[in-house]
């Protein structure tokens, strides 16, 4: 799977000029502020629909704009690809999404062209609240199954009805109703999360092995969830474990106005020597730690795809010491395509000879004469 171009409208400090892209290596570079990382944020948008910098999408788009566009070509198993966007800030924020010309649904215009990013951001996923590593397994379950998002929507919406209920004045009757269905949308999304964890535990311990420095310890992952399931992965069985538990926990839960158990309150739980890793590694092993994270996602999404994905590192050089650049080099090389940002590139270049050597300024992105194809 290759980007092969991009064109960005009202994104950020990025001009018009559309941007190309090798098979390869591309090393963009570039001195600070001058819209490298808005380059790797905009084919981040483009592809996986969020940006690795922020939540915020006012904050993309370029200063006073209604909104922004991007329009890319991608090129995989299914031949060549225009992929579209148009976003309206708002308020209600409004996105368009077309392939080839066409409307697409969110989980068709998601499972095309899914770019795994390292930046300087990762740290979070070891340090940072259940809900990032979530989403990073709630995102491997979609690309192993696109069904997931409609299994963890389902989830989302009758969460937040029983929770309106439990803070309300409502019947027996009625929360009798959505305990059932919250029983049978967490059933789902939990076995769908399992099935994906074991995938993620496998592909990590390949990743952090290839990333891991000789004084490094052991790390391990592991999914939390209630005591209570005893790991069970029959669904049947997980449904009418909520059941009976939504329906025991009924009054401590209209005390509180909200459902306290469930997947929305799980972790993917980080463990360096059997003890939390946030409370064990270094900064410089957590940097190693998370993009372990990140391309274990990846390496088992390619074996299960048949193709390899583009990987973008923003700040490649900032965030990785010069042996751990080298082990990552190491783990990234074969026909996969990256994308790698550096304010140095005389201590980037070397290690890619054949690199396509983009420059950004002023928002615009040029290849240097003479390299890459």
């Amino acid at each position: 799977m290759l980007i092969r171009a991009l064109t960005a409208r009202s994104f950020r400090n990025l001009g018009q000029a559309p941007a190309h892209f090798a098979a390869g290596v591309n090393l963009i570079v570039g001195a600070n502020g001058e819209g490298k990382s808005s380059l790797l944020e905009a084919i981040s948008v483009l592809a996986n629909l969020r940006s690795f910098r922020t939540v915020r999408w006012g904050a993309v788009a370029r200063h006073g704009a209604a909104g922004f566009a991007l329009l890319g070509e991608i090129e995989g198993a299914q031949g060549r690809l225009l992929l579209e966007q148009a976003v309206e800030l708002g308020p209600p924020l409004r996105r368009r999404l077309l392939v080839n010309g066409a409307p697409a649904s969110v989980e068709r215009y998601l499972s095309l062209c899914p770019v795994a990013s390292l930046s300087s951001a990762d740290g979070e996923l070891v340090l940072g609240p259940p809900g990032l590593r979530r989403g990073l397994l709630d995102r491997l379950a979609f690309l192993l199954a696109p069904s997931t998002l409609e299994v963890l929507r389902c989830f989302q919406r009758t969460l937040r009805q029983r929770n309106a209920l439990l803070a309300g004045l409502s019947t027996a009757g009625e929360l009798d109703a959505w305990d059932e269905r919250l029983a049978a949308a967490a059933a789902e999304l939990v076995v769908r999360r399992q099935r994906a964890m074991a995938a993620l535990v496998e592909a990590f311990e390949e990743s952090y092995q290839a990333l891991r420095g000789a004084a490094f310890p052991r790390v391990a992952i592991t999914y939390r969830g209630e005591s209570w399931l005893n790991g069970s992965e029959i669904l049947a069985d997980v449904e009418e474990s909520y059941r009976k538990r939504y329906n025991e926990t009924r009054v401590r839960d209209r005390h509180a106005g909200h459902t306290q158990e469930g997947p929305h309150r799980h972790d993917l739980c980080v463990l360096a020597e059997d003890r939390p890793a946030r409370e064990v590694l270094s900064s410089g092993q957590i940097k190693i730690v998370a993009a372990a994270l990140r391309l274990a996602s990846v390496f088992h999404v390619e074996r299960e795809r048949g193709e390899p994905l583009p990987v973008m590192v923003d700040d490649v050089d900032a965030e990785l010491d010069r042996e751990v650049f080298a082990r990552l080099t190491r783990a990234l090389a074969n026909e996969r395509q990256l994308l790698l940002t550096s304010a140095h590139p005389e201590l980037v270049a070397p290690a890619f000879p054949e690199a396509l050597v983009l420059t950004m300024q002023g928002g615009g992105c040029r290849p240097r004469a003479g390299t890459g194809e």
